[in-house]
């Protein structure tokens, strides 16, 4: 007897509670995470707390001086062996950025995504900074930028696009995260 498998995202009885304040849930995106000492080869961003845009709809952000998360569509990566995952990543640069000291590791389930848009019922910036110690004032925070943080007592990445915010956090914290949501807003 086979058992029926099929993929349920931490989110998937939340999406009403979601769109009451503009949000969703983007689940399943391939994250992998990129440790190398060569960053400008790969073309991921040097500027801490900073992403960028890279080929084929990834994108990589930086975590730490040598750490960067790179994301792309859902199921884009899935199950690949360490070069084939350099190839996802980053396409021709892959043999003068990874040196022997690189890793990378498919972290795709070990975070979901909820996207806060800025054209939706309440403003990101405001709902996320009641419960963030980061200072997310136009002025100091801006498109473009990332940041690992805590919203809500939950470890979380934000990431600041054009149309949204996007709040990376672990499966286990996820509905704590929405209810917390709904209360501030």
């Amino acid at each position: 007897m086979t058992a029926e498998v099929f993929e349920r995202s931490p989110l998937d009885v939340r999406a009403g509670d979601l769109s009451r304040i503009g949000a969703r849930e983007v689940p399943f995106l391939t994250q992998l995470s990129v440790r190398s000492r060569s960053p400008q080869a790969l073309g991921v961003p040097v500027e801490p707390n900073t992403w960028t845009s890279l080929e084929d709809d990834r994108e990589a952000l930086w975590l730490g001086p040598d750490e960067w998360l790179v994301v792309g569509r859902p199921g884009s990566g899935a199950s690949f062996h360490r070069g084939a995952w350099a190839r996802f990543a980053f396409e021709d640069r892959t043999v003068e950025g990874l040196t022997d000291a690189a890793s990378i590791v498919d972290v795709s389930a070990n975070r979901t995504v909820v996207e806060l848009h800025r054209d939706g019922v309440h403003d990101p910036r405001r709902l996320l900074e009641q419960g963030c110690t980061l200072d997310l004032h136009p002025s100091r925070w801006r498109e473009g930028m990332c940041a690992q943080t805590l919203v809500a007592h939950v470890p979380v990445i934000l990431q600041d696009r054009s149309d949204a915010m996007r709040v990376f956090v672990r499966p286990s914290f996820a509905n704590h995260l929405v209810d917390w949501l709904l209360a501030v807003a």
